[in-house]
């Protein structure tokens, strides 16, 4: 088989428009979520931000709640595809990787007031809709992993007699979390700048070798 003939189709003009469609609906639902939380992200609400008509909203995902739980998903894969591109370096030392784990974590592409408000409204709901928990929980285990895995190479590399990579990376994700309910908070006065050296404070006490 040639090199062409591994390549995907093309889309035809049809296909682009579906995915436009389904694209911008996604991102009108997010809009509404923004603005009215999700108890207002109504189909009408949604129709007007977007555009476009019922028929389109029930074309793509059928239900309302199945579109709400695509808009979860959407920014749960947008969450983790930005950690990993920091994390997964392997020519990067350890204490790098943690580092750029914390820029992106603090970085404008996640951490802005449209997004936070969208997660903690999903997580508002949680009680009554146990189905939004696996894309808003605490981190997803394969951003718990990889923070166990640097903390095990810096134990290793500073031989840090009685640290723990596990109790570790548990602080960092709570200190992160911590974090990002402050910027939800206070968001015109957040300063990331402070937030990246706090990370870095507690990095230190823990790997003082490293930071």
């Amino acid at each position: 088989m040639t090199q062409d003939e591994n390549k995907p189709a093309p889309k035809t003009a049809r296909e682009a428009a579906k995915s436009r469609n389904r694209r911008h609906l996604l991102d009108s639902a997010a809009n509404v979520i923004f603005k009215s939380g999700i108890r207002g992200a109504t189909i009408a609400a949604i129709q007007q931000e977007s555009g476009l008509s019922r028929g389109l909203i029930n074309l793509h995902f059928q239900t309302k709640e199945n579109l709400l739980l695509a808009v979860a998903a959407d920014l749960s894969r947008h969450y983790r595809a930005h950690w990993e591109r920091a994390a997964t370096s392997a020519d990067l030392p350890a204490a790098d990787r943690l580092r750029r784990i914390f820029q992106a974590d603090l970085s404008p592409a996640v951490l802005n007031a449209r997004d936070v408000a969208i997660w903690f409204a999903f997580r508002s709901e949680v009680s009554s809709n146990p189905e939004y928990h696996q894309f808003i929980a605490s981190r997803d285990a394969g951003f718990r992993r990889t923070i166990i895995e640097i903390c095990q190479t810096l134990i290793r590399e500073g031989v840090y007699e009685g640290a723990d990579a596990i109790l570790a990376a548990n602080s960092f994700v709570a200190l992160l979390e911590g974090i990002w309910t402050d910027f939800h908070l206070h968001t015109d006065d957040f300063d990331r700048d402070d937030a990246e050296r706090t990370c870095l404070y507690v990095a230190k006490s823990f790997f003082p070798k490293h930071f």
